[in-house]
């Protein structure tokens, strides 16, 4: 009876905090959703065709900064905050700060300098060059706002966690595009460079708010043994996600590479409750995987499953019935990629119905297997897209994400199911 009230103590908090979650994550997945409306309506399909594809490029140089820090960081942050290891807390930050600060300096400097050539001869095309000169800066923003929102999550911050990362930065580019009139992917990328920065700092000040002053200091032996292992994995799923973009920015035109771009964005919202509930549970895992509280654990990942594909149908119906209408939101010239959205849904779907796979095998000590998944997934989205674009268009790359991103997640639920023990693709047979 204990233990079954326990139980139920646990599902009622998940429940709870998930609510507060998924609140966060909703209004995070509307502001982005306005700033991609305000870029495809004021730029137009060509100019924000630029900006999306400057934009793809720099978030996975972006990830590439941050060294496989970020789940590292979420890990270390969650089990410290059970036993109040305020020291610890601050060393994981302070260190993974530093090492990504110097990291992603020297990418964006390499990428202001290398715009010119990236611009002419890799993509042909000119005016993407001061493009990618302006979201330089915003490259080692957006590396350092995602790391610091990590550990926000491990402390179990989530509103501030989402708050900072994913609806602040949206709602001043959006208002920035507004107020200034910005009609051209330069200043909108300046106007993000602009945004990231400066949450950059807001997002610390909240990380800095509450911690205790106890002693206690993590290695860089330990960090680096956690994150190098995930950093092959970051930088895998990144190409999972956005090669079949920035490949078609090399074979199609500035107004489809947009369509595309609005529509893998729209489809993001599909998983949005999967990144809600991991704000939850990341930390959770962890805590209970130090405790050694498998059990709890499963429970709590079958229990976050079914609570996910149930959130997740209404807005996956939506996007497949009616793929036009959604579109046509982001103004003239993006109605046609309708049958992207659809593709793109149906991938992201497979991402939900999958689970917290990849935060189960990280916060149980499985980098190592999660990166191997990576390897495999990473480079098929690569070849797919290097094999459907010049053929298919932006179709081809639509479809090249959604099996590559599928293919990532069912090998990381058979891994799951092989070192964990339970398979949460069959959660409703439990």
């Amino acid at each position: 009876m204990t233990v079954l009230s326990t139980w139920c103590s646990q599902e009622k908090e998940f429940l709870r905090t998930s609510a507060v979650s998924i609140t966060a994550r909703i209004l995070a997945a509307l502001s982005a959703v306005l700033a991609s409306v305000v870029v495809g309506r004021q730029l137009g399909a060509a100019e924000s065709g630029y900006y999306f594809l400057a934009f793809s490029l720099i978030t996975v140089l972006a990830a590439f900064s941050r060294v496989g820090l970020d789940n590292a960081v979420l890990r270390f942050t969650g089990a410290a905050l059970v036993e109040q290891a305020w020291g610890v807390v601050r060393s994981v930050s302070h260190r993974s700060i530093l090492l990504v600060a110097c990291v992603s300096s020297l990418m964006a400097l390499t990428l202001h300098l290398s715009a010119g050539i990236l611009a002419n001869y890799v993509f042909g095309k000119p005016s993407l060059e001061e493009v990618l000169r302006a979201m330089a800066p915003g490259l080692v923003g957006l590396a350092l706002l995602t790391l610091v929102s990590m550990s926000l999550q491990g402390l179990r911050r989530v509103v501030a966690s989402v708050t900072t990362v994913g609806i602040l930065v949206n709602l001043l580019l959006a208002l920035a595009l507004l107020l200034f009139g910005i009609k051209n992917a330069e200043y909108a990328g300046w106007a993000y460079s602009a945004a990231t920065l400066s949450i950059m700092f807001i997002a610390y000040a909240f990380f800095r708010l509450g911690i205790g002053d106890s002693t206690g200091l993590i290695t860089w032996r330990a960090l680096f043994q956690s994150c190098l292992p995930l950093w092959v994995t970051m930088i895998m799923s990144q190409l999972v996600l956005w090669s079949g973009q920035i490949i078609a920015g090399i074979w199609c035109a500035p107004d489809a590479v947009a369509q595309l771009a609005v529509a893998q964005r729209t489809a993001l919202l599909t998983s949005f409750i999967l990144t809600a509930c991991n704000l939850v549970i990341a930390p959770r895992f962890a805590a209970m995987y130090k405790k050694g509280q498998t059990l709890e654990a499963e429970r709590l990942a079958l229990s976050s499953v079914k609570l996910m594909v149930l959130l997740a149908l209404p807005a996956v119906t939506v996007m497949l019935v009616a793929p036009g209408l959604v579109m046509s939101l982001f103004g003239d010239g993006f109605r046609d990629g309708a049958h992207l959205l659809q593709i793109l849904v149906i991938g992201q779907f497979v991402n939900v119905v999958t689970g917290s796979v990849a935060i189960l095998l990280t916060m149980s000590g499985h980098e190592r297997e999660l990166r191997n998944m990576a390897l495999i997934s990473g480079p098929i989205a690569v070849t797919l897209a290097l094999a459907l674009v010049p053929v298919w268009g932006e179709t081809g790359s639509a479809v090249a994400t959604a099996v590559a991103l599928a293919t990532q997640n069912l090998l990381a639920a058979w891994q799951v199911k092989r070192l964990l023990g339970f398979n949460t693709l069959a959660v409703w047979r439990r």
